[in-house]
């Protein structure tokens, strides 16, 4: 709410039952003077250091009085505790030592001193390097669970919630493992099974592995839940905590995760917290922040905002490059803001300041430093170097350790030659230059072509330097390339590296030429290529999502020669595969936020635009920008700007654009257009006039044929498109039809399968197609397998999708077909009135509905008409369709 211009004072609107005594983080801290001797990699060098620096002492204060303070909660927020410095300063080596001293894990004569007073109970560590801008919000939400599991086994009302959001996020996945082990799905169940058994549903469960039994039987409580609105589960609760079950279960999918409730399941952990006497104390760990910033539009940083903001008893440490300002106002892209909600973060506040600059080591600790490397590593340096290095790092740590690296590579040579002051002075960016001198030029290569990757195979950076597979190998045990968990891409570069090594030109040795860098992501774009088509002829969803995620990466990074696309309809490779991919919004949390070409900031935007997330006009205002300008998705993009206007019923609009586009070019694809667009708005008689001639026609007639209840020409085509597009490798169409078909084949024919519709739902849920995700639950309870709680779990599902994607939150045909065949079995008049009164409120009712209004008539319950130009009397199509509702109906028993 608004008040006088600004944001009013938040309240403390935490879950039920928070506002009590618990870890606030509340208290008053020095600020700190710098950084000192935190370097992980080099922290051996400081073991048995008699003196301290004041600036490290300062740090250690400042963290060890936070975690020892205890107060209460109120609406301030003091839970967040930042270190921001340049980069290479080492950030998150001190991170890392934070963690490590809090764990009890450091030696005392490690010159950190003793550990906190206050046992932390719980540490999480999230890492966000590899990020583009973006937060995985699953792995946050695993991450959080993974570190409180020490704390106690079960914590019910999390488990419950995340094992309903991780089924409609990863459909068909197993609950994941927490910390390599397999229990938490034991955990789950357990929990489910306590539930269950209260609720007298026990007897209903299907042995198996504790995995499926866990989403399973919570799938079951869900199940209970929509049936008995009025049923509150044998837990400690909030009140409404059943609500917010569901929720979680019908809310998020594959492609739409809804991060802003997985914020509000993580604020279950806070509830739970606070439910224990004494509140554990939990501390998470966030390094590398900036990454953050590389979104323009900040999203993933309001997630973590809202994150911080609903775990009030939960220390925060934050490491990046800039200082957090979500104290300013003026962040209106931020939930939570304001100097009220986030006092520490004032800028030069003394009253308990939480944001604390990290400077370069001070002039002793950078002697130290080097006197240590000089002892353990035995390096030949002079005490004159080393002044002079001391003199030139400015206390840059990644400056010293570039600098040993330097001097070990000398001592190695096995020359007899001394470090000079010429070797180990200089800028950052000399300095990684004379470290790849040490290395074979093959290797150099390798190492230069990792550059144009965030994160990166030895497969991409044999294909873009153009080596064996042998040498990227051994190029990526190189000091200067880190491993990390990232599943396909598991190597990186420090960034720092990465810009020193990019900014080179060919004036060094080895050095690439604009020319050369070019030239490399070719070479690594044809490999990309490769690992699509090769994922793609297996049907790996994942595989192709990855494969096209790092294609985009390249081009946003490095101007790039794409090959040529198989059809004539599209410039390049990539832009047809960004197109097919088995759902655009899936390839969002593959990509970087902003690219440095021109060519990959429209791909981005064109992302951006097909994602359900992003407001219509936003989509509508960045298909016309792409369309626009001179690139390859330029006619994509003006296509689906069509596409847009008219699943929003924009019509005249959408048969606008589609006129553009034929005068521009009159393929067949575009000619095609304005027909569909007329069938769909059922103007069934200019749309088979339109049709005449072109290569849509047969598609026309058979769909307008459907629509007046004459089914045969579709079912006696359909089946070659669908072979068309199978061996075409374009799976979002394909599964899309395939949607259509099995949903009628459910509805007119009595051959169908379950299997084949189970297997369908599999596939959409993989892909997040959430369009053929409806077909499949429309056609599943059409076959009438399910038993009544499943077949109102499915109903459930079905409604909330077709409203997350129809107009103004209306229902869709999908989900009126179901209820109504649903209720006509069952005779319930009451659902079938209802129903009819939820359709007379959909705004704008297009072709598929005929079907459902003709039914709803054929029980004395018409809808409000809608405009429609007939092929045949009315009263012909509504008896057709009579005819098959009875045929439905007498197959099912009734």
């Amino acid at each position: 709410m608004l008040l006088a211009g600004r944001p009013t004072r938040p309240s403390f609107h935490a879950l039920p039952g928070v506002a009590t005594t618990r870890r606030s983080l509340s208290m008053r801290v020095p600020r700190p003077g710098g950084n000192g001797d935190w370097r992980a990699r080099a922290g051996d060098l400081f073991t048995d250091r008699e003196t301290e620096s004041q600036a490290f002492k300062s740090t250690l204060a400042t963290f060890r009085r936070v975690i020892d303070q205890d107060d209460e909660v109120g609406t301030e927020r003091r839970n967040v505790l930042t270190f921001h410095g340049l980069g290479g300063i080492g950030k998150t080596a001190l991170s890392e030592r934070l963690e490590a001293w809090v764990r009890r894990d450091l030696p005392l004569a490690s010159g950190w001193g003793p550990p906190p007073s206050t046992k932390v109970d719980a540490i999480v560590r999230i890492d966000l390097h590899s990020s583009a801008g973006q937060v995985d919000m699953t792995a946050l939400l695993l991450a959080l669970r993974a570190g409180v599991a020490g704390v106690r086994r079960r914590w019910p009302l999390f488990d419950l919630a995340f094992a309903a959001y991780w089924s409609a996020v990863r459909p068909g996945d197993p609950l994941p493992s927490i910390d390599s082990r397999s229990e938490y799905a034991d955990v789950v169940a357990d929990t489910a099974s306590n539930i269950l058994n209260d609720l007298g549903s026990v007897g209903e469960f299907v042995t198996g592995s504790p995995v499926g039994f866990g989403v399973w039987g919570v799938r079951k409580i869900l199940g209970v839940l929509r049936r008995r609105r009025d049923v509150q589960l044998g837990l400690e609760a909030y009140a409404g905590f059943e609500d917010f079950l569901l929720r979680c279960a019908d809310e998020p999918s594959p492609t739409e995760s809804r991060p802003a409730l997985a914020c509000e399941i993580a604020a279950l952990l806070s509830w739970e917290l606070a439910m224990m006497t004494p509140s554990p104390l939990v501390v998470v760990f966030i390094d590398t922040t900036e990454r953050l910033t590389l979104d323009p539009r900040r999203v993933a940083e309001g997630h973590l905002n809202t994150l911080i903001h609903g775990l009030p008893n939960v220390l925060f440490v934050l490491t990046g490059r800039y200082q957090l300002d979500w104290h300013r106002e003026s962040r209106t892209d931020l939930p939570h803001r304001g100097p009220w909600t986030w006092p520490g973060l004032v800028p030069g506040t003394q009253e308990s300041p939480r944001q604390h600059p990290v400077d370069d080591l001070s002039p002793s600790d950078a002697r130290t430093f080097i006197q240590r490397a000089r002892h353990q590593l035995d390096l030949p340096m002079s005490d004159e170097v080393g002044e002079e290095l001391v003199r030139s790092s400015a206390g840059l740590p990644q400056y010293l350790e570039l600098a040993c690296q330097v001097a070990l590579s000398i001592k190695l040579a096995g020359q007899g030659r001394v470090v000079e002051i010429g070797d180990v002075t200089g800028g950052l960016g000399s300095l990684v230059m004379r470290v790849l001198d040490d290395i074979p030029a093959d290797e150099q290569r390798a190492i230069r072509a990792a550059c144009l990757f965030r994160v990166f195979d030895t497969a991409l950076i044999a294909a873009a330097a153009d080596v064996d597979h042998g040498c990227a190998e051994r190029a990526a045990t190189r000091p200067m390339i880190e491993r990390h968990d990232n599943g396909r891409f598991p190597y990186r570069l420090h960034d720092a590296v990465r810009e020193a090594i990019r900014r080179t030109d060919h004036q060094v040795t080895g050095g690439w030429s604009e020319r050369d860098w070019e030239l490399a992501a070719t070479r690594a774009a044809v490999a990309a290529r490769e690992m699509h088509a090769v994922a793609k002829a297996q049907e790996d969803t994942k595989g192709v999502l990855d494969a096209v995620g790092i294609a985009i990466e390249l081009v946003c990074e490095q101007n790039t020669t794409l090959e040529p696309s198989s059809s004539p309809s599209y410039a390049d490779w990539l832009t047809s595969a960004v197109v097919f991919s088995p759902a655009v919004p899936g390839l969002r949390a593959r990509v970087p936020a902003e690219s440095r070409t021109e060519y990959g900031r429209h791909v981005l935007n064109f992302i951006t635009a097909k994602s359900l997330d992003t407001p219509v006009e936003e989509r509508l205002k960045l298909l016309r920008e792409i369309s626009r300008a001179d690139h390859p998705l330029r006619r994509v993009a003006h296509r689906h700007l069509g596409y847009t206007l008219k699943s929003q019923c924009r019509w005249e609009e959408a048969l606008a654009v589609f006129d553009e586009l034929v005068e521009e070019a009159p393929s067949q694809l575009h000619l095609g257009q304005r027909p569909q667009a007329l069938s769909t708005a059922r103007r069934f008689v200019d749309a088979r006039d339109a049709a005449v001639g072109l290569r849509v026609e047969a598609l026309i007639t058979r769909a307008q044929e459907y629509a007046h209840g004459r089914p045969g020409r579709y079912f006696a085509e359909i089946g070659e498109k669908l072979s068309s597009l199978r061996r075409a490798g374009r799976q979002r169409e394909y599964l899309e039809d395939l949607g259509v078909y099995l949903e009628r084949r459910a509805l007119l024919h009595d051959d169908l399968d379950i299997e084949e519709v189970r297997k369908l739902r599999d596939d959409a849920e993989m892909a997040g197609h959430t369009v053929a995700t409806r077909s499949g639950l429309l056609a599943t309870v059409l076959l009438r397998r399910s038993d009544p709680t499943e077949t109102s779990i499915l109903l459930d599902r079905l409604k909330t999708l077709d409203q997350a994607s129809g107009l103004a939150g209306a229902i869709g045909f999908r989900y009126a077909l179901a209820e109504f065949c649903d209720a006509r079995l069952t005779d319930d008049r009451d659902r079938l009135a209802a129903l009819r009164q939820e359709i007379d409120r959909v705004p704008i009712r297009t072709r598929p509905w005929v079907p459902v209004e003709c039914f709803l008539e054929s029980v004395g319950l018409p809808v409000c008409p809608v405009p429609t130009q007939w092929l045949a009397p009315y009263d012909v199509v509504r008896r057709r369709w009579e005819d098959h509702l009875s045929a439905y109906l007498t197959r099912h028993g009734s």
